[in-house]
């Protein structure tokens, strides 16, 4: 499992971490994630984009809790509020803040109701606006491009001047889409190029900054930000294996050519203890060269240090590395050379340098539903905080940024009728301390998904209860598990469910929990007894 790593605010070096133990062997049951399709290590890499948030030692409900003590608490009549009150009276839920509603599809009173108007720290479980919306505006079956553009005549295979590539604000670009883009390029000629990859990257704006300090851990996958040309969610995957005599390989997953990788592991002697071997993955100290690359030498490098037993095998970390821009350069590099190409110049950031027509053209394999599926089955967050922006895009902002894509999501939102009091949007993913809806809010949104025309896929894209997702393990071999498509959220302090759920009567429900608190574990408790509750009872 990965373990978050110390998150000591660094001001004069940046001196970041990720760990990871090598896992215990998986609890037995179904494997659905390779229905998705994707490569293993696509697979894991997926899940510890969003689920690992949930682990971060950050207290979100010290700052939503100030805010939320200052509104009148709403008196509102609770249904069901003896088994609401029998559960919210354990000495865990003192401190607590939940709003829950459970009310049948379709129209009819709510089984369960209490504060349902009081809004709550959503945490990922806001990715579901976010998603629904993008399904209404853009259409499940759009697809993002990407335009490669020639700054240069192209003469016998060798182009005499710039590869510029524009970023369409696909979220989800890896590597085997770039191999293919790159195998493009060179069978429409392209065999050399004697300038620099210019990256456009004008689809949006989002400031300098490649990670979110949201926890102070810059090496965890969740915590990367958009760009308009990200590329395999800016991480790869450090891998250990033993070598020859006391020596331990290190290799990285996408390849990222021209990064050093310093070894400082320590071997240890004897059998495999699951759980003792701890990577440690760190960027040395920065300086201000000013060659653009962000790191003292100019050659990016990686320090892997931590324990390491090679009776083990191969064991590895899933960690955000480098800024964008050198990222996309080590992984082009590393894709365009394993092709044949040849190029030595360097990579630079120039917005607006893609003019006129592309002279090649790559669209996603992927339709906007693919890409809603990993979002809320993996709780994926920078791919969810591409597709708000990409809705400010749509509408027509030149850039998009925050800002453009949140009046976007309100202006749809005031066309379909959907008054949602109380509602922050802040970057869409659920990344945030400082968003908020009701229950009674995200309630109205899957009443509203389910009369849509994509209904069936939005549903579909929800982890089922005790199948898949980051619902995989929770009730599994109850009765109820396969019964409930839930999106989750979790951050420090807060734990929210939301979904569908068919009860045992046939009778399908909307069920919202909104926890925020500082007893996780039984937030944990109190959700499962709700959806168990609703199961027997509704």
């Amino acid at each position: 499992m990965l373990v978050v790593a110390n998150r000591e605010n660094r001001s004069t070096v940046r001196q970041v971490r990720a760990r990871v133990r090598v896992p215990a062997r998986p609890a037995p049951g179904p494997a659905p994630l390779a229905s998705l399709g994707l490569r293993p290590w696509l697979r894991q890499l997926a899940v510890i984009l969003g689920l690992f948030v949930g682990l971060s030692s950050v207290s979100v409900a010290s700052n939503a809790g100030a805010a939320s003590r200052t509104m009148a608490q709403p008196a509102v009549a609770s249904a069901g509020s003896d088994v609401v009150a029998q559960w919210l009276a354990a000495p865990a839920m003192r401190d607590a803040r939940v709003a829950l509603i459970a009310s049948p599809l379709g129209g009819g009173p709510a089984l369960l109701e209490h504060q349902s108007s009081l809004p709550l720290n959503p945490a990922s479980a806001i990715k579901l606006l976010t998603s629904h919306a993008a399904l209404s505006m853009l259409g499940p079956d759009y697809r993002w491009q990407t335009g490669a553009y020639l700054d240069g005549e192209l003469r016998d295979g060798v182009l005499h001047g710039n590869l510029v590539l524009k970023g369409g604000g696909d979220p989800k670009l890896v590597i085997e889409d770039l191999q293919q883009f790159v195998a493009a390029m060179r069978a429409a000629g392209l065999q050399e190029v004697r300038g620099d990859l210019i990256i456009d990257d004008s689809v949006f704006e989002v400031g300098e900054a490649s990670v979110e300090a949201f926890d102070g851990d810059p090496t965890q996958p969740y915590n990367v930000r958009p760009f308009g040309l990200l590329m395999n969610f800016k991480a790869t995957r450090v891998v250990v294996h033993p070598g020859q005599g006391r020596a331990a390989q290190i290799s990285l997953d996408p390849a990222l050519d021209g990064v050093k990788i310093e070894n400082r592991l320590k071997l240890r002697d004897g059998h495999c203890r699951r759980g003792q071997d701890v990577l440690s993955v760190s960027e040395p100290p920065a300086e201000q060269t000013g060659k653009g690359v962000g790191q003292a030498s100019g050659v990016p490098r990686l320090i892997v240090s931590g324990s390491y037993s090679p009776a083990c095998g191969e064991i590895g970390a899933f960690v955000s590395v480098l800024s964008h821009r050198a990222f996309i350069d080590a992984l082009f590099r590393a894709a365009w050379r394993e092709a044949g190409g040849r190029w030595d110049g360097r990579t630079r950031v120039v917005r607006g340098a893609a003019r006129a027509e592309p002279w090649l053209r790559w669209e996603s394999p992927r339709t906007l539903a693919d890409v809603v599926r990993d979002i809320n089955k993996f709780s994926n967050n920078v791919m969810s905080r591409q597709l708000l922006l990409q809705l400010g895009h749509e509408a027509g902002a030149r850039p998009a940024d925050v800002s453009s894509a949140r009046a976007a999501l309100h202006a749809w939102l005031a066309s379909q009728s959907l008054n949602l009091p109380g509602l922050l949007v802040d970057n869409g993913s659920g990344l945030s301390r400082s968003a908020r809806i009701s229950a009674a809010g995200m309630a109205q949104v899957l009443e509203h998904a389910a009369r849509s025309r994509h209904a069936e896929l939005l549903r579909d894209s929800l982890p089922v209860l005790g199948m898949d997702g980051t619902m995989r393990y929770r009730m599994a071999g109850e009765s109820l598990a396969g019964r409930a498509w839930i999106k989750t959220g979790s951050l420090a302090d807060v734990r929210t469910i939301a979904g569908y759920l068919d009860a045992k009567s046939g009778t399908r429900y909307v069920v919202v929990l909104l926890y925020n608190g500082p007893q996780p574990a039984e937030a944990r408790r109190l959700q499962d007894d709700f959806l168990r509750w609703v199961y027997r009872h509704g």
